[in-house]
């Protein structure tokens, strides 16, 4: 390289270097904004629902159940859909979802019109049919279904095609559905909101305080990285991840996330 090459080059490359520095330094601090004053648990007593907004025209919802003598907390997303909104998995349970559908309203003031279910697990599908009967359109993948219907939980109406192999991704309104794979469970989808740079990662994520895994009553341990590699592939300018369970989250999560099932398939293996 000429020197004069040199000296274009070089002020490039750190004017480049620092606006990622900056960018990623923003997306943080916003991270921690969210996290902040996020409900836990003990701030939810079984029956009552929180909304937490993220971003502008999107919030979590968490609401809590008793998971082996434990009030545990559970992550949904609200999402504005035109004049209405999107919702990402129920509040676990019939009750907790009627809950919910009364606080939106109270607080947010905009129908729910559709939903969509991450997986066919009782946190993510019970509670539809309080949706159905309410004429919102539930939304899940062929496989959710008949998962869902096998467990004789409650079965979203409506098949969400084209997500019957890793990788594939479809639309619905204002979020992107992706399939990575198995993982938490062999149905599991992540959502992203593409415009607000927020990924909900269902059960497949892990919140940064998780150690060891949880439910695998239904994992595919072995796939479970990969699956998450899929999603940091697909989503690399993600900035705030939602999971499951717990408080949110920036990209770690996802590389956390493969830390963890990592160390559980090595220790699986006598390593």
């Amino acid at each position: 390289m000429n020197n004069s090459l040199a000296r274009l080059v070089l002020p490039l490359a750190i004017l480049c270097g620092c606006s990622a520095a900056l960018s990623r330094s923003g997306a943080t601090t916003h991270v921690v904004d969210v996290a902040a004053g996020y409900p836990s648990a003990e701030d939810i007593p079984l029956g009552e629902v929180r909304l937490h907004k993220v971003r502008d025209g999107l919030w979590t919802h968490v609401s809590t159940q008793k998971f082996n003598g434990v009030n545990f907390p559970s992550n949904g997303l609200v999402v504005r859909d035109g004049d209405g909104l999107l919702l990402i998995d129920t509040a676990w349970g019939r009750e907790n979802t009627a809950v919910l559908l009364a606080t939106i309203e109270s607080e947010i003031g905009l129908p729910v019109r559709r939903s969509i279910s991450t997986h066919f697990h009782d946190d993510r599908v019970a509670g539809v049919d309080t949706l159905q009967a309410l004429g919102i359109a539930t939304f899940a993948t062929p496989l959710t279904r008949r998962l869902a219907a096998a467990e004789g939980s409650d079965v979203p109406a409506l098949p969400l095609d084209g997500l019957a192999e890793p990788g594939d991704a479809i639309r619905l309104g204002p979020v992107e559905v992706f399939f990575p794979g198995s993982a938490h469970a062999p149905d599991n989808l992540v959502v992203y909101v593409r415009d607000t740079r927020v990924l909900f990662g269902g059960c497949a994520v892990y919140e940064a305080s998780r150690s060891t895994p949880g439910n695998l009553s239904h994992a595919s341990t072995g796939a479970w990285p990969a699956s998450m590699r899929r999603v940091m592939d697909r989503y690399p300018e993600a900035e705030i991840i939602i999971p499951g369970h717990g408080l949110p989250g920036g990209f770690h999560l996802l590389e956390h996330t493969i830390t963890v099932m990592e160390a559980h398939n090595m220790r699986s293996a006598g390593g």
